[in-house]
Formats: structure tokens, C-alpha cells, sequence
């Protein structure tokens, strides 16, 4: 999908951690950044996947979790 391909990889792994229900307070703690930091990643997340909620961008993590994964890997290999 050409929208998981335009996510940088600190945005993947903001969406993977919003697909295990996390919140943004959960997130900005497990990547070591700031509460508004998760929030400006989840903006610009939702407007790259074209969604309008956050529950829509779970949703579309959840059933692209291998997508967005495997190319995660694969910038980093």
C-alpha cells in the first residue's frame, strides 16, 4: 500500500503501538518522547492513511499490521 510506504518509521511504530490499544501517554513513554510528539505523529499518520479518527487509524493498523511491519524491516535491513 502506498500509504504505509510514505510512513516514516517513527510513525509506524506509533500505529503498531495505537493497533495494541495503547495511549498516547503508553506510547510516548515506551518510545522515549514527549505526549504532544505521539500527538503530532498520529496527525500526520491519519492524514497520510486518509482516515479521520483515531479509532479508524487502529482499525487500519490492525488489519495492515504485517504491511506496516515488514517495511519497517526492511528500511532498516
Amino acid at each position: 500500500m502506498d500509504a504505509i510506504a510514505g510512513l516514516t518509521p517513527r510513525e509506524r511504530e506509533v500505529l503498531l503501538l495505537l493497533s495494541a490499544a495503547a495511549s498516547n501517554r503508553e506510547i510516548g513513554r515506551r518510545l522515549g518522547i514527549a505526549e504532544r510528539t505521539v500527538k503530532a505523529h498520529l496527525t500526520n499518520v491519519m492524514t497520510k492513511i486518509k482516515v479521520t479518527s483515531r479509532t479508524e487509524a487502529a482499525l487500519f493498523a490492525y488489519a495492515h499490521h504485517r504491511q506496516i511491519a515488514a517495511v519497517g524491516t526492511s528500511c532498516t535491513a
